[in-house]
């Protein structure tokens, strides 16, 4: 039976497939969609704020730089083959970045360090948020208001040690108290293992948490958080909550923008069969089992590498038959993808979740548009500049 075939029979189940992971204290790493997983989606459901058209990072960053005609263009098409999807496809909302904006008279909450918070979610006992009481005091007997690394636990510069970047945003911590974020009420995270969410401040900078948990008073636990700035460079210095150590929410498609265009990179995670040990500027990191993991990395590709479609591609000759892969495609062509992480057995693209889709074409599989992105990564090739 055909993949494509296979996959609509079966679509009420989803598919996942769980990474190895280090032991405490460094929590557990991430479960990411199969190739199968692609073709059984049937819906979306995805947390967080309607998206609102905004520009991030400088303009001399690297999400928002045209990449010249001077840019040297690999010979491979490094993804020809692979199932191609969005995050906002999954219809349990397991894999996105919720994405919140919070205002000065929202509650500045308690951001809390807890080793268990991947692991214990991921194994169903505990949840990201909606836990009941004893859940609660189970998990705030096991949390700390410090968290004992200044960087990502799970990212590092090298295979077979954590090695942090020599220079980067490390984390400091007043040794009196806690410390506190506005959040808006009711931002949650999504509900997979990995937690990701990113909370605007009202003065400066984007709260990001992974492996979060809120709990009924608004206080937040995480494996790992970091401040990052939206106005800056965007880079792997900002020590995003990514094995890149890119901002989480850096790259996202928002729907606005099918109508108005892209005018950034795209934020994708790929499979381990193509990426290596090394990284490519924006990211300052990769994953820190890299080679330990049961399914290591075994390709060629660098963490933090762009790939584009040619300049010279008539992207006419694609084939494309929605609005929305058509604008992608030209996005893919101006700016290009940024690997940002590493997934499953396909290729991930990002999109900010929506409470309210203006397209829904981007949070609810759609065969036509699934086709359009894999015949673009199909035709994707590296390029530095």
């Amino acid at each position: 039976m055909s993949l494509a075939v296979s996959g609509l029979v079966s679509a009420k189940r989803m598919i996942l497939r769980a990474r190895t992971h280090r032991p405490a204290p460094y929590g557990r790493r991430k479960r990411f969609l199969t190739a199968a997983s692609w073709l059984v989606l049937v819906g979306a459901l995805a947390t967080g704020q309607a998206a609102k058209s905004e520009t991030l990072f400088s303009p001399d960053s690297p999400w928002n730089i045209e990449i010249p005609a001077t840019a040297r263009v690999g010979l491979q098409k490094v993804a020809v083959g692979l199932p191609v999807g969005l995050d906002t496809w999954d219809p349990g909302g397991y894999w996105t970045v919720t994405y919140h904006t919070a205002k000065a008279s929202d509650p500045q909450v308690r951001i809390l360090y807890n080793e268990y918070a991947w692991g214990a979610v991921y194994a169903g006992r505990w949840k990201r948020s909606g836990n009941t009481p004893d859940v609660e005091k189970e998990i705030l007997s096991l949390s700390s208001e410090t968290f004992p690394y200044p960087g990502n636990v799970f990212s590092s510069t090298s295979a077979s040690s954590w090695t942090m970047p020599d220079s980067y945003n490390q984390l400091v911590q007043n040794p009196s108290q806690p410390a506190r974020f506005h959040v808006p009420a009711g931002a949650l995270p999504p509900v997979g293992a990995d937690g990701h969410m990113a909370v605007r401040q009202p003065s400066k900078g984007v709260l990001e948490t992974y492996a979060t948990i809120v709990l009924s008073d608004g206080t937040i636990v995480a494996l790992s958080y970091s401040l990052t700035d939206d106005l800056g460079l965007g880079d792997g210095r900002q020590r995003g909550q990514t094995a890149s150590m890119l901002p989480s929410y850096a790259g996202a498609i928002l729907d606005e923008e099918i109508t108005s265009g892209i005018q950034h990179a795209m934020a994708i995670t790929v499979p381990p069969k193509l990426l290596t040990p090394a990284i490519a500027y924006p990211a300052y990191a990769f994953d820190r089992d890299a080679l330990s993991n049961s399914n290591p990395y075994s390709g060629t590709l660098p963490m933090g590498a762009r790939l584009a479609l040619p300049r010279d591609l008539d992207i006419g000759t694609l084939g494309l038959t929605t609005d929305a892969g058509r604008v992608i495609a030209e996005a893919a062509q101006k700016y290009g993808f940024i690997v940002v992480d590493r997934g499953g057995e396909g290729i991930t693209i990002r999109v900010r979740p929506t409470d309210i889709p203006s397209q829904t074409i981007l949070h609810t599989y759609d065969w036509s548009l699934g086709n359009d992105l894999t015949q673009v990564l199909a035709n994707v090739r590296p390029v530095s500049f």
